[in-house]
């Protein structure tokens, strides 16, 4: 039951929708300095609003051991693109099957979201958290009508009532 409703969750309830986008033509530099300024680990690498790469932080200290110049020479043209409707379990089969940690969302042929291994990790952690949640509810029910039944029924409620 877990699964299947995990399963559930679609990407565009778990996706970031502000994703941090380079040019391949930009230097190894300047992506760097955005990835630093904006405290993300990979930038989705765009031509005309659609992912062509991902370059990610082992991208840019590869690019400047081998002292490469340009997004272009270092990005990772092995990627997933997925759509909004893309169910979880869908991309945690690729996350753990081919390694794929970062997944630009498209619709219309326009990158509209970005979902990361973290994102996966949070939505998961967060349904766990609602699962006890409901749990400790239906508990409290069953305790509740529990102690209603041995009350309405034990001689205590008799004496007491009269």
């Amino acid at each position: 039951m877990y699964l299947s409703v995990l399963n559930m969750i679609k990407v565009k309830n778990i996706m970031t929708k502000a994703v941090i986008t380079i040019s391949s033509n930009s230097s190894i530099k300047e992506a760097a300095k955005l990835m630093n300024s904006k405290s993300v680990s990979s930038l989705v690498v765009v031509e005309k609003n659609m992912p062509v790469a991902i370059v990610s932080e082992k991208d840019i200290i590869n690019g400047i051991i081998s002292k490469e110049n340009k997004v272009k020479e270092i990005m990772d043209r092995e990627f997933i693109i997925i759509s909004p409707i893309t169910k979880f379990l869908e991309i945690s089969k690729h996350l753990r099957e081919k390694k794929i940690r970062v997944f630009p969302v498209v619709q219309d042929n326009n990158l509209i979201g970005l979902v990361t291994e973290t994102d996966m990790i949070e939505a998961t952690r967060d349904f766990t958290r609602f699962h006890q949640i409901v749990q400790e509810i239906i508990l409290t029910v069953f305790g509740l009508a529990t102690a209603f039944f041995l009350f309405y029924f034990s001689p205590l409620r008799a004496s007491i009532l009269g």
